[in-house]
Formats: structure tokens, C-alpha cells, sequence
């Protein structure tokens, strides 16, 4: 249970009350569009399962006043248990959102409806002290890196005029996640830095799956996200085969308690880059959290160990929150991937432990 109070940037740290906190929460993605016994059921499931912090979508997709009085609903139900919130307030991919983000979205189109939906929902529940960071994107990418650049900034200070209470943050994947301008962006941080170097953003947001990614693996993902199911299959299968050996190996580590990133595999690319933006994180004295957190659910492989090794190692980079994904309750927040999980797969030992000892 967290304490009452807004949640603040200090020296690095999140911080309550002057006190610093770090936090493992859950995704539950579709929470601001469940009727209201649903969303309740959600909630005491992940109070049950021992997360303190849940990240969600509110996208725009019903009127703002509906919105705001379902963030609202939600801020009462999280209140007594001291949950605090993570609210994501537009989406790259465009799920559960009325309208698609593109280069000319960003370029000027956002000034039409989604910078006056985000002004108004901030400004209406600015002395709610149950949220804790808005991100103005899940996931975000562009190949016109002055223009997203604009809008963040732009976008950011409207947030922060109205608002100056709640945290602010990019929903970004990092690591090699993000491409910010050119193709080959993902390998360089700069256009990265540049984004989180703004003084309206007030902390950084890492997206990690690289635990389970493969070339094949990702593939999948990607064209599952496009609606090409036939496509993703098939690059599914293809990882299914071509990854058996890595996980054979990852057993052999997990039974020392260990994890394992073989040089030059996918994992190991991305973990060194998650390195790289924690480390400037630091240097500009921003806290840095994982947004979404994921790995498969295979048969004969612990989720539970790896989850505890991968926090351990997590939090001794220097991470302060850990949000993982995705939490299926109730029938709702259904990953589709393999990296869902629910109240009867054994996690809540793990978070309950971490977020005591934490």
C-alpha cells in the first residue's frame, strides 16, 4: 500500500511525501471501459495479487465529460487500498481509440481534438492524488522526428499549465523499441535524450520484452498488431522452432538462479540499450520505470523465477517501478501474445515480497 499524497520527482527518485518509493503494479489496459462492477472486480483482483500502482488506457473514445467521470470512478476505487495510477492518454497502435495517429497527426492534427481531450481530462482530475503519471503515448513512433518533437513539447507544457501536480511521461518502449526519425534510430539514443530532456517531462518510461524476443518472435507481434493473423502465425511457429535451444539454455541459468543474455541474440541487444537509458536517466535525475514488462508462458519454465531474477536485476540498474503485463481478470486485459497472466498463475508471492521489501 502506498501513502496518500502526490506523487514527485525528487533527485531521481519517485517520492511521496518527500519519501522515496519504487513499486511493482500491473497492466490492465481496459479498465476505463468496463462497467463499473467489472472495473470494481478488476481492482480487488489486483489488490489480492499485491500490486500497488495499475497502468491503463483512457483514450479518447466516448465524450470527455464519460471519461472523466470514469477516471474519477476508478481514483475512488483505488483510493482505500493506496493504489496509485498510471493513465495513458492516446495510442500509437489506435486500439480503443476514435481516431489514428499518423505523420500529419502529429504535425498539426492533434491541436483538433486530442490536445483539448488531454487539457480537460488533466485539468478536471488535478487534485486527484491517486494518479501518479500521465503518459501522453503508448508507444509512440515517427519518421519526422522535428514534428513529434513539437508536439511532445507542446503538448507537455498545455498539460503542465493546467496541471502541475501529476508527473508527466512519454508511454516509450526504449531499449530498441523506439524509432524516432530515421530507420536506424533505434540505435541511436540522441533524438531519445533530446525527448526526455524537456522540463516538462518528469520521468522515463522503458517498455521490456526482451527476455522472450527473437527476430521471428517480433515479427509476429508486429503483424498481429496490423490485423495480419495468417502472417503472424506463421512467424510464430517459425519462433517457436528456432527458440527452443535458447530456452533450453535458459533453464540450465534458471536452475542457478540466474538469467542468461547470450551475446548477439535480440535479448542481449535490447538489455544493452534498457543500460543505456537508465544510465541517462540518472544523469538527468528523472526516475525510470518500466511501463510493460512481459514473458511467455511456456510449459516447463518458471514465470515466477524469472519474474523475481528479472526485478532483482531491474531494480539493481537502477529502475524505480515495474509494471507488468498484461493482468487478465475478469475475462478483460487479454494479451493475445503468450504474455498475459492471471490471479491463479502464482505471481503474487513475488509482488507481494517486492513491494513489502520495497
Amino acid at each position: 500500500m502506498l501513502e496518500s499524497g502526490f506523487v514527485q520527482n525528487i533527485n531521481g527518485s519517485f517520492s511521496i511525501c518527500g519519501k522515496p518509493i519504487s513499486f511493482i503494479g500491473a497492466n490492465v489496459y481496459e479498465l476505463a471501459n468496463l462497467e463499473t462492477d467489472v472495473t470494481r472486480a478488476v481492482i480487488d483482483d489486483a489488490v489480492k495479487t499485491g500490486f500497488n500502482v495499475l497502468r491503463f488506457w483512457l483514450f479518447q473514445n466516448r465524450e470527455t465529460a464519460l471519461m472523466i467521470n470514469k477516471l474519477n470512478e476508478i481514483c475512488d476505487m483505488v483510493h482505500a487500498p493506496g493504489i496509485k495510477l498510471i493513465v495513458s492518454l492516446a495510442d500509437k497502435w489506435g486500439y480503443l481509440q476514435n481516431y489514428n495517429i499518423d505523420e500529419r497527426w502529429y504535425k498539426s492534427a492533434y491541436k483538433k481534438g486530442y490536445l483539448k481531450y488531454v487539457k480537460e481530462v488533466t485539468a478536471a482530475c488535478r487534485l486527484r492524488d491517486e494518479i501518479m503519471i500521465w503518459e501522453l503515448i503508448n508507444e509512440p513512433e515517427t519518421d519526422s522526428f522535428d514534428s513529434f518533437f513539437n508536439f511532445v513539447k507542446h503538448t507537455s507544457e498545455e498539460i503542465k499549465s493546467v496541471n502541475p501536480n501529476h508527473l508527466l511521461s512519454l508511454g516509450t518502449v526504449g531499449g530498441i523499441g523506439d524509432k524516432f526519425g530515421s530507420r536506424f534510430s533505434i540505435f541511436r539514443k540522441s533524438n531519445f535524450r533530446k525527448l526526455y530532456s524537456l522540463p516538462s517531462l518528469d520521468a522515463v518510461s522503458l517498455h521490456d520484452y526482451s527476455y522472450d524476443s527473437g527476430i521471428f518472435e517480433r515479427l509476429g507481434v508486429l503483424h498481429r498488431f496490423r490485423g495480419n493473423i495468417k502472417r503472424a502465425k506463421f512467424y510464430e511457429k517459425a519462433a517457436r522452432a528456432s527458440e527452443s535451444s535458447l530456452r533450453w539454455i535458459d533453464n540450465l541459468f534458471l536452475k542457478r538462479n540466474s538469467l542468461v543474455h547470450l551475446p548477439i541474440t535480440l535479448r542481449a541487444v535490447w538489455n544493452f540499450y534498457n543500460k543505456m537509458d537508465i544510465r541517462f536517466a540518472k544523469e538527468i535525475a528523472k526516475p525510470v520505470y518500466i511501463g510493460e514488462a512481459g514473458f511467455k508462458k511456456y510449459i516447463f519454465r518458471s514465470r515466477k523465477k524469472i519474474l523475481e531474477l528479472d526485478i532483482r536485476e531491474k531494480f539493481s540498474m537502477g529502475v524505480r517501478g515495474y509494471v507488468l503485463w498484461s493482468f487478465e481478470s475478469q475475462g478483460w486485459n487479454n494479451d493475445g501474445h503468450g504474455y498475459g497472466f492471471g490471479i491463479n498463475d502464482g505471481f503474487e508471492e513475488i509482488v507481494k515480497k517486492w513491494n513489502n521489501e520495497l
